[in-house]
């Protein structure tokens, strides 16, 4: 009975890993808020952050293709979801946002704000380390735009994008 893809708390605890294992906390802010929907996919499957820490100039088997094509998809499909969850994270305090360039707006983690412990807890050793891999991987993840890094993620590994 549990739908990854409908989770709200699963975006918002995604949201929170990500935005501070890159750092973006306390005034360093993470460029455009629509690499989260991409990202939040990302970090919750282990199979695509593989495919993403161990691709190469080689082409993709089928599978593999096909997954990292769902990832692009879904992603798509939730920055809508993952604006108005922003929206609600920002008017309880824990995230500010602040309008960038054209249709960007960056995000940075209040995490004063978060209860105490709240992301050292080893509920999200698993998220922790995948975003880790991926910023390994990708670099500069918090302040790449968006179509740098849909081409670092995507495009580099043969899947066609059209944001």
């Amino acid at each position: 009975m549990y739908l990854s893809g409908e989770d709200f708390y699963l975006y918002c605890y995604s949201v929170f890993v990500i935005l501070d294992n890159l750092g973006c906390r306390d005034g360093k802010y993470f460029r455009d808020y629509r690499k989260l929907a991409f990202l939040t996919d990302i970090i919750n499957d282990d199979k695509i952050v593989y495919l993403i820490s161990n691709s190469s100039e080689r082409e993709l088997n089928p599978k593999d293709y096909e997954c990292l094509l769902d990832s692009y998809s879904n992603g798509l499909t939730r920055r809508s979801e993952i604006l108005k969850l922003l929206f609600v994270l920002e008017k309880r305090g824990y995230v500010k946002l602040n309008r960038g360039k054209a249709q960007e707006i960056d995000v940075t983690l209040a995490k004063q704000n978060l209860p105490d412990d709240f992301l050292s807890n080893n509920v999200f050793d698993s998220e922790c380390k995948n975003i880790k891999n991926v910023s390994k991987k990708v670099g500069r993840l918090a302040s790449l735009t968006l179509d740098t890094m849909l081409n670092k993620i995507y495009v580099e590994n043969g899947v066609r994008t059209w944001v």
